[in-house]
């Protein structure tokens, strides 16, 4: 079965934003890289921005998909620990995928803020889980854009951690710490 042009697209402009970086990779070697005319690229992205959100969305998305919703009778923490734990495995799973989350949250053009909404729009438990362990005193009554973006990037320094040094993603106490550390940033004292 063929791709279609749109994924055709979103994969070559995943294969050059890796190698090139975002910025430094041009529309047309994107739909030069999956075999389409330029028109093509711009038929289906209204810009190079629009392509990024896309392939960003689609890649949270996928994400998300990988992230089975943990049982809502389980304590809040054990459901916390659940998504934490997909999260990583599935960022050790997909290294382009996740350089490509790693490198658009350094990326300027792309503020905090819109990755965030996408991180809400893609996998909205987390947001849900937060607010409800707020609301149970379990977690600190800080604002969701701080806990989030503490999600995010501790979730993009341990995989990056654990992509570069693999032992210590087979290592329960690197695994547990990491996400104390994640855990502990938020809980109520």
């Amino acid at each position: 079965m063929s791709l279609t042009k749109k994924q055709q697209l979103l994969d070559a402009a995943l294969n050059l934003f890796i190698q090139q970086g975002i910025q430094a990779t041009a529309t047309a070697k994107i739909a030069k890289a999956a075999g389409v005319a330029n028109g093509t690229l711009f038929h289906h992205f209204a810009s190079k921005q629009a392509l990024v959100e896309a392939l960003h969305l689609n890649i949270k998305e996928e994400m998300a998909q990988a992230m089975t919703p943990p049982d809502p009778n389980l304590p809040l923490r054990e459901q916390m620990i659940h998504l934490w734990q997909a999260a990583i495995r599935w960022g050790l799973s997909h290294p382009q995928k996740f350089q490509f989350l790693r490198q658009l949250a350094n990326d300027p053009q792309y503020p905090l803020s819109q990755q965030h909404a996408m991180l809400s729009l893609a996998l909205p438990l987390l947001p849900q889980l937060i607010k409800q362990g707020q609301k149970a005193g379990i977690l600190a009554d800080w604002p969701q854009a701080l806990i989030l973006n503490t999600c995010h990037s501790q979730f993009l320094s341990t995989v990056s951690l654990f992509t570069e040094q693999p032992e210590l993603a087979k290592d329960p106490t690197y695994q547990q710490a990491a996400f104390d550390i994640l855990w502990y940033g938020m809980a109520h004292r």
